[in-house]
């Protein structure tokens, strides 16, 4: 049971770093959604950059559901990219405003990494 929930866990890994990847087709409500406008072309071409890393990021999260010597790797790759983000948002002051709904989401998503954790290391 234990191997499903992880499954689980990774799939909901996957809608936390798979929807903000299909912004990479959206400019516009990328824009919206950092809080800049879609005309600044260096900032939207390195946004639609990391939209496209975090799509390589719900790949993985796919196939760690599906292999499991790949969980581990996948489950800190992950969780280095959240709390990555969450940790330059706070020394740079910007928890708040236009990312706070991206804080919250890897807020969330370092839970659930955690909790996925705990079930990892009570399957070996």
């Amino acid at each position: 049971m234990p191997s499903l929930i992880a499954v689980l866990f990774y799939l909901l890994a996957l809608l936390i770093h798979g929807l903000p990847a299909l912004s990479v087709f959206f400019p516009q409500k990328m824009a919206s959604l950092y809080g800049i406008s879609a005309q600044e072309q260096v900032l939207m071409t390195l946004l639609q950059h990391r939209a496209l890393l975090f799509g390589l990021v719900a790949a993985s999260c796919i196939y760690a559901a599906h292999v499991p010597a790949a969980r581990w790797p996948v489950l800190v790759g992950t969780s280095m990219s959240m709390a990555g983000f969450m940790l330059i948002a706070l020394m740079r002051g910007e928890l708040g405003g236009s990312l706070s709904k991206i804080a919250v989401v890897d807020g969330l998503g370092l839970i659930i990494a955690a909790g996925l954790a705990v079930l990892l290391l009570r399957a070996n």
